[in-house]
């Protein structure tokens, strides 16, 4: 591995270097999620039917649980680039061989919990009958690549730290490319419907994996395959704390999906399910943008606290800021200008019967955008600065305690129509939150009219 005086991560940007830094990472967020919403459009909802769709929905829990424990593991991330910062490159990238061959094992265990336990899990996710022979198929093959999924998730989190966001983007398209491919392949070609989509899945996690082993093998990355770390419990206990917010966020994602599908099948009917997923699906492409601007950014600030440079901190800080505020922007005005052309991807012969419900959900969705942005914002960048609790706190109330008080009291005020303000509503009542702790931290981090900047994690 190539030493070099300044690592990439640890360069001085100015706003419209750092924007062009964070592109690839934005872009490898969005295409990610919009090509897996267009792959549930032009396959599985027009070819197999909208109950499949909601199988997907009964499933996503599961998803969540997986991306929750990728999230956990890859906060060693923050740990690597603070290495990285105080020069100490050679135990950064100990760490980094350590926690990927540790995602491996737990996904291997995880693989054979959820073969052995299928029915039971689908059962208490909420299947019915309809969906229950739907969601069986795909997740009795999906068991046995859970490993590689986590591992190859982890991996992705760190070619940021490596040097090279532009390789995020690159394997990103690899992946979701040929899990089109083989979407068409499997699903429309041979006709083998859910089952289909599972191969096709696991080819691309197959590919994502070996691109990953092929790029950390190199000796040009800035963090790359050592020696694995003597003492995983030190490190586990070090590195998994940064990565609790995401942890959070993805496991209640999760527990919000579960408590949405089991109020959707109480107030309407599966095609209502349908519809509500492919909502959410859009909408999400649309907010991952921003996970890839802070995933981006991240990197940058923990290398500045492990240098300890206050003038580099204070600059990011704007620069986030200004940043968050022009992406806020421009992905309200791409949701407006595409996420009609988008549905109607997903309206054919077999789901021209929720056409409604998805325009109806479309003209939502918007309002919470701006909310969100500066929420995950706050809590990202508090968590790259290490302070694990401050972000934790946030993500808790945005992710746990308003995403589902507002998934369950809407719905008993308004129907099941009330389910399409829940987003914006939880994420209006979080800025209250995240304007109290980032005011809280003031002095800490040099943002205050004081100027002080303690720096202490806290």
């Amino acid at each position: 591995m190539s030493q070099k005086e300044t690592k990439t991560i640890g360069k001085d940007y100015t706003l419209p270097e750092l924007i062009r830094f964070a592109i690839p990472a934005i872009l490898n967020e969005f295409i990610f999620n919009l090509l897996y919403t267009l792959d549930d459009g032009l396959f599985i909802t027009r070819y197999v039917g909208t109950t499949a769709e909601s199988a997907f929905s009964i499933i996503f829990p599961v998803f969540m649980m997986h991306n929750a424990i990728s999230s956990l593991l890859s906060g060693v991330a923050v740990l690597v680039a603070r290495k990285m910062g105080e020069k100490k490159d050679e135990e950064a990238s100990s760490d980094f061989t350590s926690i990927v061959l540790f995602s491996l094992l737990v996904g291997l265990i995880l693989s054979l919990f959820e073969y052995s336990f299928k029915d039971q899990i689908l059962m208490l996710l909420g299947s019915n009958e309809a969906i229950y022979p739907y969601a069986k198929s795909f997740l009795s093959i999906n068991c046995f690549y859970v490993y590689l999924g986590i591992c190859g998730s982890v991996m992705m989190r760190f070619y940021v730290s490596a040097g090279s966001p532009k390789m995020e983007l690159f394997s990103t398209l690899m992946n979701v490319g040929s899990n089109l491919l083989f979407d068409w392949y499997f699903v429309v070609y041979k006709g083998i419907g859910m089952a289909g989509a599972a191969y096709a899945n696991l080819i691309a996690n197959l590919i994502n994996v070996t691109i990953g082993i092929i790029f950390y093998s190199s000796k040009k990355c800035e963090v790359g395959f050592v020696r694995p770390h003597s003492d995983m419990k030190a490190l586990l206990k070090e590195g998994c704390k940064y990565g609790l917010p995401a942890f959070f966020s993805s496991l209640s994602v999760g527990v919000g999906a579960l408590i949405a599908n089991y109020a959707i099948l109480r107030f309407g009917d599966e095609n209502y399910l349908a519809a509500y997923t492919i909502v959410n699906n859009i909408s999400f492409t649309f907010m991952a943008g921003y996970f890839g601007l802070f995933s981006a950014t991240g990197p940058l600030l923990s290398y500045a606290m492990g240098e300890k440079n206050i003038v580099k901190l204070k600059r990011l800080y704007k620069q986030i800021v200004i940043a968050t505020g022009l992406l806020v922007a421009v992905s309200i005005v791409m949701f407006l200008l595409f996420s009609d052309p988008i549905a109607v991807l997903f309206t054919g012969k077999a789901a021209a019967n929720i056409k409604d419900l998805i325009v109806y959900g479309l003209r939502i969705s918007p309002y919470g955008f701006l909310f969100f942005g500066y929420n995950v914002a706050a809590r990202m960048c508090f968590s790259a600065l290490g302070n694990f609790r401050s972000s934790t706190f946030i993500t808790v109330m945005q992710e746990i305690v308003f995403s589902n008080l507002t998934i369950i009291v809407l719905p008993l005020l308004f129907g099941v129509k009330g389910i399409w303000f829940a987003f914006a509503a939880a994420n209006v009542l979080t800025l209250f939150v995240t304007l109290i702790v980032v005011y809280v931290n003031r002095d800490n981090y040099g943002y205050g009219k004081s100027g002080l900047a303690l720096l202490v994690d806290r």
